[in-house]
């Protein structure tokens, strides 16, 4: 291989890494945005809760309730699917132990399950 087929190789490599790690980073800040909504409809039912038992507003409704439960549930149901996309975008891959290893690894460092060794023909 030439000195430049070297040189477009490292570039063009650095460019896709740059850009999984941008995805990484738009999904992560995503992420944070949502808990920050879960943490907001823990609180208001939390409030509502409260209020109810200080008798300071009627009764606990369910029918107040489901709605934030619902939006709760959505919410980690959203964060879960970029979890698993940063994941298959990255370069790691998940253990059985539970681990993230670098998607290079032939053992995981935690518990030493051994990955099935993938050519992939370079």
């Amino acid at each position: 291989m030439s000195f430049f087929d070297k040189l477009k190789s490292g570039v063009s490599e650095a460019g896709n890494k740059a850009k999984v790690a941008v995805e990484i980073n738009r999904l992560r800040m995503q992420n944070s945005s949502k808990q920050r909504e879960i943490l907001d409809h823990y609180q208001e039912i939390g409030r509502s809760v409260f209020m109810s038992l200080t008798n300071e507003n009627q009764s606990l409704n369910n029918d107040h309730l489901e709605p934030i439960i619902q939006q709760i549930l959505t919410l980690k149901d959203e964060i879960q699917k970029n979890q698993d996309q940063m994941g298959s975008v990255g370069d790691e891959k998940d253990c059985v132990c539970g681990q993230k290893v670098a998607i290079a690894a032939r053992y995981c460092p935690a518990c030493g399950h051994a990955f099935e060794v993938i050519d992939i023909g370079e």
